[in-house]
């Protein structure tokens, strides 16, 4: 079948993507940030015509970020739709990549046509533009023949990514080798960037690199070093350009002595930085600072540990680190990789901060005068002043500031105690923020390096969370460019979500209402973009609900559908409200708390942020639950915040929702009797049944038939129908069906309205076959999620 054919059937992007990947051949194929990834060629990918010079503009910004990260740039670059294809030599284009006019957004989607209309003179005299109807076979042809010449545009090696590049070469080419010394992968590596591959650029240097045939062949001494496997080597090589420019190689040569191989397990501390995302971190700051960052900018680490986020630096006279412990200092000054950095041990959440909150370098005398000068210069902006670059992953640890939670506290993690420090007393307007360690070192960052710039590892707690939105009132920090990456990545994190390495200008006041950043999963390839909302664009959906005061009926406050709180004090729920039907557990406003703290209950509540559940709020409550469930969460949507509603709910949707709601498996609605809290016994009505005695066949009358009631005269979707149909059979079995004494009592079966909760959970403990075959059901389940969840898009629930 031809590629015209295929793209005549092609539904989606994606169809059109692999019919252009069958027509073409294309081999080592990846589908990430850039829509079709070989190492000879990128392509961006359109399903619908779209005009190449927007699609261009759209890739041209993918290449810049990689080039400027240091990564390999394919030869070739081609932009691809359902219609036509047009295909361009990269090198044509390089002139613009760096050219300061032109306004390159912070990520290829938010590429435009003032774009496309500032590079259009450079490029549109340069690509060739195909119609897939009638000249297929020429751009088949030509793609080929471009892939086949296979030109790379590679990166070249400076004083700037010298660190990084070696330890590239060590893990690529020098384990092949069969080095005894590992001193010695220096001296290879030289004679090996020291040479254009066929003829010596710099002479008389202690190792040399020959080759036989194409072999590449080390002498050092009187050791000969073959390589055992080649291919790390021609991957190499691939990505970078030998020798350096002449005016770098005497420079290079000079920092020999600090290159020696880097050993994860030597860097490994409290808050350990992985070195494959330190090197992401620095490739990072060329591209948002400039290739000379290193030679320009005075860095000062103040949470340095064992020197992770130092490791690659290399012009370590510009590098100030210091730690709390004595110990990691000690460590630091014995590792030649730091050798001309000034290391010293200083606690700068407390050491030198005033009664007033002021700095007072006299009060410690442990901050090295050349910092202390530096930092003055920089701050009143002599002439001549290098800049300050704070580099920084500091520790996240978040305190509790009510005693009466210590177990609580200890459970999650969070330390007690550790706000208490002296900047901190000054940080009482920041309300919740102020118990966060890394907003401290913030804090004291802003009042004493106020023209810096910041480049941190940290949660996004600061860029989105609502309980940081008096932190966010005074950090005015211009946004530069940054990236998040998997909290797996990191050692000793639990969980899964998104760590941020953000950079930001102190010196420039402008707040942004998005964060644009790069993803990249744990092992540091970039799989996606993502944007975060500084300012969200409507109010969260946390303050939509109508939430009803309480009355002084008292509660049942529970932890489950069956499990009264084992507090007696201190909980929230105790008291019933007006109109209550139950109540709804809904703590926090994002992901993180969405997935196991949203859930329906027939009673009392013991969490904060929970409310009663009434007639009036009901429809508000389902679609809270629904919204809140139905998105898959991920890692890279954990800290994602809620929002109100951006237009009008159809009555469709509404009913979808409470029926998603009342068949989800954290309706823990039940109905029982005898259950025990507060040396009482306590029962519950289950007003959550959407069917009657006769149509499930129930031995007794239900005490509340609200939920058939409410739902009379509501028109349901034919996914949501499906959905009843398939649930009243399975409370059809669950009231057929003798249950054992077990089941009963520990389910608390002693009431004819049992919950879905209890009906599902005895049907699958009950264990027979076909009584336990949900899959019907499953399905019309899993038909309904698959509409509602675009529609949490649609409909402004979430950002896109």
């Amino acid at each position: 079948m031809s590629l015209i054919e295929d793209l005549g059937r092609a539904r989606t992007e994606e169809d059109v993507k692999d019919a252009y990947i069958k027509a073409l051949g294309l081999k080592g194929v990846f589908k990430g940030l850039v829509d079709i990834q070989t190492p000879e060629i990128w392509f961006e990918a359109k399903e619908a015509a779209t005009p190449p010079l927007l699609m261009f503009a759209q890739l041209l910004t993918y290449v810049r970020a990689a080039r400027k990260r240091g990564e390999a740039i394919p030869g070739f670059l081609c932009v691809i739709d359902r219609e036509k294809a047009a295909l361009m030599a990269t090198e044509h284009a390089l002139p613009i990549l760096e050219d300061k006019a032109i306004q390159w957004p912070k990520s290829g989607s938010a590429a435009d046509k003032a774009l496309a209309a500032q590079i259009a003179p450079v490029i549109e005299t340069h690509f060739v533009l195909y119609q897939i109807d009638g000249y297929e076979a020429e751009f088949i042809k030509a793609t080929k023949d471009a892939v086949r010449e296979g030109r790379i545009i590679r990166t070249p090696i400076t004083p700037d990514n010298l660190r990084q590049v070696f330890d590239k070469w060590v893990a690529m080419v020098g384990v092949e080798l069969g080095v005894k010394r590992e001193a010695d992968y220096a001296v290879l590596f030289f004679a090996d960037i020291m040479h254009d591959g066929r003829n010596e650029a710099m002479r008389n240097l202690p190792a040399r690199l020959l080759f036989s045939g194409d072999k590449p062949v080390f002498i050092l001494g009187a050791e000969q070093y073959d390589l055992a496997s080649e291919r790390g080597y021609r991957n190499f090589w691939n990505i970078y350009h030998r020798p350096p420019e002449q005016k770098h190689r005497h420079y290079l040569l000079e920092r020999r002595d600090s290159l020696l191989p880097m050993d994860d397990q030597k860097f490994k501390g409290a808050f350990y930085t992985p070195l494959h995302i330190v090197d992401k971190a620095y490739d990072q700051l060329a591209a948002t600072l400039g290739a000379d960052w290193q030679q320009k900018y005075i860095v000062w680490d103040m949470c340095a540990g064992v020197g992770n986020l130092e490791a690659k630096h290399s012009n370590l006279r510009n590098v100030f680190m210091s730690t709390l412990d004595a110990e990691d200092v000690t460590i630091m000054r014995s590792n030649p990789a730091f050798a001309g950095a000034e290391i010293f041990q200083y606690d700068y959440l407390n050491d030198d901060v005033t009664d007033f909150g002021e700095i007072d370098y006299e009060l410690s005398g442990k901050v090295p005068q050349s910092l202390r000068d530096a930092i003055v210069a920089a701050r009143e902006g002599k002439k001549g002043a290098k800049p300050v670059l704070v580099l920084i992953n500091p520790p996240y640890a978040e305190a509790m500031n009510v005693d009466n939670r210590k177990d609580e506290g200890a459970k999650a993690g969070i330390k007690q105690g550790v706000s208490k420090t002296r900047i901190s007393h000054g940080m009482d307007h920041l309300g919740y923020a102020a118990r966060e360690l890394f907003v401290q070192f913030l804090h004291r960052i802003m009042i004493e390096l106020p023209r810096s710039k910041v480049a941190i590892f940290s949660k996004l707690k600061y860029v989105n969370a609502p309980n940081f939105a008096l932190f966010r009132d005074g950090w005015t920090a211009k946004y530069l460019d940054g990236f998040v990456v998997h909290s797996l990545a990191f050692d000793g994190l639990k969980g899964n979500f998104p760590i941020g390495f953000l950079s930001w200008d102190l010196a420039v006041e402008e707040r942004s209402e998005a964060i644009d950043t790069i993803a990249l999963d744990r092992s540091g390839a970039i799989i996606d973009s993502k944007v975060f909302y500084r300012v969200p664009p409507r109010e969260p959906l946390a303050d939509w609900i109508i939430r009803p005061r309480s009355n002084s009926e008292p509660a049942l406050p529970l932890q489950n559908a069956l499990v009264p709180t084992t507090r007696t004090n201190d909980v929230r729920g105790r008291y019933w409200a007006d109109g209550a039907i139950g109540s709804m557990i809904c703590k926090g406003n994002d992901f993180q708390n969405a997935g196991n703290a949203t859930a329906l209950l027939s009673s009392g509540y013991n969490s904060a942020g929970a409310f009663f559940v009434t007639e009036e709020n009901l429809w508000q409550a389902a679609i809270v639950f629904a919204v809140r469930r139905v998105i898959k969460p991920t890692w890279l949507n954990d800290r994602d915040q809620f929002l109100q509603p951006s237009q009008p709910l159809s009555d469709e949707f509404k009913s979808d929702c409470l029926v998603w709601m009342l068949f989800n498996g954290s309706n823990l609605t039940a109905g029982a009797d005898g259950l025990r809290w507060n040396d009482r016994d306590w029962s519950l009505t289950n007003h959550f049944i959407p069917f009657t005695e006769a149509e499930v066949g129930a031995k007794a009358r239900f005490e509340s038939d609200f939920m058939v009631r409410y739902m009379t005269g509501m028109a349901s979707s034919p996914e949501a129908q499906a959905v009843l149909d398939e649930g009243c059979k399975l409370f059809q079995r669950f009231h057929a069906t003798q249950f054992p004494n077990k089941i009963r009592k520990d389910l608390k079966l002693n009431r004819a309205d049992a919950g879905w909760y209890q009906v599902r959970r005895a049907l699958e403990a009950y264990g027979d076959i076909e009584l336990t075959d949900f899959d019907p059901f499953k399905a019309a389940y899993a038909s309904l999620t698959e509409k509602l969840r675009p529609l949490v898009y649609e409909l402004g629930f979430l950002a896109t």
